[in-house]
């Protein structure tokens, strides 16, 4: 008690009346419940030296799209219950200090050999496993800042709970990358984000090999913890020590080398043209090895296979360097196609199965959705400059451009999982019409042979390799048409058992969680949208600014969007739920896959403005309602983890109760975890075993920019607004993070 009564004393701040200043003039979309202090309230101590607010307001989302979807919320009259004593205001937050924000940019302390944490409040004696948290560590070598926070290297924390005790370990992601360029202080190879080697383009030029940050997000499978990093091949790493133990293949299954393919020939005329350049960065531990293949950072786990369903991607590019290279420099635009591929790994690590699509031009893909029908991928309408990119003038992430009126595409990949065995009639059934596939080059499959399962298309026919229907042009820069006009009803909808569907244009990184309705034949896509690709230009590498001096109110807002694809005729309703900026989404993982009435994800503080995440938040898709908990102006907040209350042990539990809480071995990232462990009712049907969508809890990384201090706090899922439960202070800054993942098992000492 003494303890926390000390960590209250030394957190506490002056609360002001003008952070709390009301300003009649806005219009919100969403009606929020909203708890503002500037300390967390430990509820076991009762503690809130400031007072808290409440604030509910209403609006419309402009109408975006040609056939509005009438939601829930819009349905609902929007008088949820409210407490007398709740004030009606609004936020100015004028006093928010971008300095502020940037001060946790700053590199990471490692702490190999760990600590115990004098945990604030209490750990819920029940709670016991391993948060792992992955993001850049290091924002500056030598005299040089790196433009962007995305080309530091991957640091990984975790925090081992158990018995209501907490132990803290933290260490980067030590790639060749990492040792070369930490061992000698200074930038040695290109960050995909736009972070270049000095000396301008010359030392850039046709260096297409990005430094593997591993930086993004962090899965425990098969044994083994694996930093991911979706510009690159994973990094498998100790789950208990956090030492890093080399590139990981997943078994033979994902490809090394840069994800560009030239062709056989050109891919060897091409590496060698690399080598006598004596590409800077090729020197210092890189693999300058073209035809590799790029793994998601976003893998799906499926509780009915009990598999972790992953893609990879790669860009195949007509490009011959001795042939070629003068008309690039001439502005000749090449042929290109994205072959992405959907493959499923069993608990062991070995593939089962594999779906290829492939599409005409570029396409930038960071998420995706599992249902236990589909893979869901939406292609945002961008193009890819190749040349500049090539000629080491700008990175990667700027050679992505926005391509105006175009419209985004929804993609339905048909994926049927059987288990098969190799006696069945079934199993010898999906083999012939394998080999029929082959012969008539059709629709081929890839099989690993493992006897425990197919990927197989709804009409009995084994699908791996599809053509994309894509409206995007051929060739590289794919935006020579005037665009495409969003249509309510797509004419590309429903070929070769592949549904597209044409939605407004916006670009879409993360998902929250999709299911099927079965009362509209629809199926729901519920998604971060922001209405145009962020500027990377603006961002710095371009005009030799940091990243942290990036004007805010000149990038997109991301916003909580919902779709409902009609799957009979390609027919689709969109609709922004809420004006205020949105994050890493996550439902309880007993829903995903299924209607969910509450999502879970970071909020800006501010309701429409354009701000980092500084809340953590709840919004409920039937009334519209979001209920949000910070700390104050000054206070940052990471993704949000749902953590399922484990009840297994419970013997007044059913099987299926017991199972859609423990989600043993569900071990991926929030974003998995909650928006893709999709179920069928027989399995894990969160609401068939009545299993509260709130029975949980939310753990997030927080850093005070006044204390420059971070910490981790644990809030009751079922309350937001109450505040935390317990504070795990850390002993260094770790900054704001990426992704991270919850473990059921612990990895401490």
């Amino acid at each position: 008690m003494h303890a926390c009564l000390e960590y209250l004393t030394t957190s506490q701040v002056n609360c002001t009346e003008r952070e709390l200043t009301t300003k009649a003039a806005f219009n919100f979309s969403d009606t929020v419940s909203y708890r503002y202090s500037q300390l967390p309230r430990l509820r076991p101590l009762g503690h809130r030296p400031c007072r808290s607010i409440a604030a509910r307001h209403r609006s419309e989302c402009p109408a975006t799209s040609t056939s509005m979807l009438t939601s829930e919320a819009q349905q609902a009259t929007h008088s949820s219950p409210t407490n007398a004593s709740l004030k009606e205001r609004t936020f100015d937050l004028s006093d928010w200090s971008q300095r502020d924000w940037a001060t946790g940019h700053i590199n990471h302390k490692e702490h190999v050999g760990g600590y115990w944490i004098d945990v604030h409040g209490t750990i819920p004696p029940e709670l016991a496993g391993t948060y792992y948290r992955n993001g850049p560590g290091t924002y500056k070598l030598g005299d040089q800042e790196l433009a962007h926070p995305f080309d530091g290297h991957g640091f990984i924390i975790s925090i081992a709970i158990k018995n209501g005790k907490a132990f803290a370990r933290a260490r980067f992601v030590e790639t060749p990358e990492y040792k070369s360029e930490v061992s000698q202080q200074k930038v040695l190879f290109r960050g995909s984000f736009g972070t270049q080697r000095p000396g301008g383009a010359r030392h850039n030029a046709f260096d297409i090999f990005m430094k593997n940050a591993a930086n993004t997000s962090i899965v425990l499978w098969g044994g083994r913890l694996l930093a991911l990093f979706e510009a690159a091949q994973p990094t498998a790493m100790d789950p208990t020590t956090l030492q890093t133990l080399g590139p990981d293949l997943l078994g033979g299954t994902v490809k090394p080398g840069a994800s560009f393919h030239f062709g056989k020939v050109a891919n060897r005329l091409s590496e060698g043209l690399f080598r006598a350049l004596r590409i800077p960065g090729r020197k210092h531990g890189g693999e300058s090895k073209l035809g590799g293949e790029a793994v998601t950072a976003h893998p799906r786990y499926d509780p009915d296979t009990g598999r972790l369903v992953f893609f990879k991607f790669q860009i195949r590019l007509s490009f011959n360097p001795l042939t070629d290279g003068v008309a690039l420099l001439s502005g000749k635009k090449l042929p290109l196609k994205t072959v992405i591929t959907f493959f499923e790994l069993d608990k062991d690590g070995n593939e089962v199965c594999r779906l290829e699509h492939q599409t005409p031009g570029y396409t930038f893909l960071h998420d995706f959705a599992l249902t236990p029908t589909h893979y869901i991928m939406v292609q945002n309408p961008v193009k890819l400059e190749i040349a500049p990119f090539l000629l080491g003038k700008v990175s990667a992430a700027a050679s992505v451009k926005w391509i105006d009126h175009r419209a985004a595409e929804v993609h339905l990949l048909k994926r049927s999982v059987v288990e098969a065995d190799p006696a069945s009639q079934q199993y010898q059934t999906l083999q012939q019409q394998q080999s029929a596939a082959h012969s008539s080059n059709s629709s081929s499959v890839e099989h690993n042979g493992h006897a425990d399962g197919m990927c197989a298309s709804g009409n009995g026919v084994t699908v791996v390799v599809t053509d994309g229907s894509s409206t995007s042009e051929g060739g590289v820069d794919g935006d020579q048409a005037s665009g495409h006009p969003v249509k309510q009803h797509s004419q590309l909808f429903h070929q070769s058992g592949h549904h597209v569907c044409e939605v407004e244009p916006g670009f879409v990184f993360h998902q929250g969680n999709s299911y099927y309705d079965s009362d509209t034949n629809c199926m729901v896509i519920i998604c971060v949208r922001y209405d145009e690709f962020p500027d990377f230009n603006e961002q710095a590498a371009i005009q030799g600014r940091s990243y942290v001096e990036v004007d805010m109110a000149k990038q997109p807002v991301a916003q909580l969007w919902r779709y409902d694809i009609n799957m009979a005729d390609g027919s689709h309703q969109q609709q922004c739920l809420c004006k205020r900026a949105f994050e890493f989404p996550s439902v309880h993982p007993a829903y995903a896959g299924r209607k969910a009435r509450y999502i879970y994800g970071g909020a800006a503080l501010h309701p429409t403005q354009n701000l980092p995440v500084q809340s953590v938040a709840r919004y409920d898709l039937q009334t519209g309602h979001m209920q949000l908990w910070s700390k104050g102006s000054h206070y940052f907040m990471g993704e949000p983890q749902f953590i399922p209350r484990n009840k297994s042990d419970d013997p007044g539990l059913s099987p299926l109760e017991q199972r859609c809480t423990s989600h043993k071995g569900s071990h991926v990232n929030s974003a998995a975890q909650a928006a893709s462990t999709s179920a069928s009712s027989s399995s894990c049907d969160g609401i068939a075993a009545g299993i509260p969508e709130d029975n949980g809890w939310i753990m997030s990384v927080g850093f005070d920019a006044q204390l420059q201090r971070s910490e981790v706090v644990l809030l009751d899922a079922a309350d937001i607004e109450a505040g935390p439960i317990a504070v795990l202070p850390l002993a260094s800054p770790v900054g704001y993070g990426i992704h991270g993942t919850w473990v059921p098992d612990y990895y401490g000492p």
